[in-house]
């Protein structure tokens, strides 16, 4: 009888603590509720993937994202990589501007418009710059060194 009183004190608490949450939970799964993402990942072949979830239908089709895109800039010895996710938009609607300290992204599609300015976090020689655009990831990687003039950079 003691066992069964410490049992019910110690974790009894639990099954009213579970009911609640399932009530709780229960009320979000209305029709009005719409959710949307998607994984980004690269395979061990090298190969990138974008995998989508949610009820909302794919938002990757479009030609932009909504908001602006992820960005990630970093500096690995004398390398400067800027990476970007640009979802749905092929490489032929992407140009990239480079001078010593900043990388300028522009996307054009029909009726959509893109620019994004990337600080880099030393100065870099544009004409080293080596970019890639690939299931959404654009990447474009620079040598750390010096120069001021605007360079223009081909997506492979």
């Amino acid at each position: 009888m003691i066992a069964d009183d410490i049992w019910n004190d110690l974790f009894g608490g639990f099954e009213s603590m579970n009911r609640r949450m399932e009530e709780m939970f229960s009320s979000f799964d209305g029709p009005d509720v719409r959710t949307y993402g998607y994984t980004m990942y690269q395979g061990p072949d090298g190969v990138r993937h974008v995998k989508e979830f949610g009820n909302s239908g794919s938002m990757l089709r479009s030609a932009l994202p909504a908001v602006d895109p992820v960005l990630d800039v970093s500096r690995q010895g004398d390398e400067v990589k800027a990476v970007l996710e640009l979802p749905g938009v092929p490489k032929e609607d992407i140009e990239i501007d480079g001078t010593d300290g900043t990388l300028t992204v522009t996307v054009r599609t029909p009726g959509k418009e893109l620019v994004k300015e990337v600080a880099l976090p030393c100065k870099v020689d544009p004409s080293s710059a080596h970019a890639e655009c690939n299931n959404g990831l654009l990447e474009v990687t620079l040598k750390a060194a010096g120069s001021a003039d605007r360079v223009r950079i081909a997506i492979e």
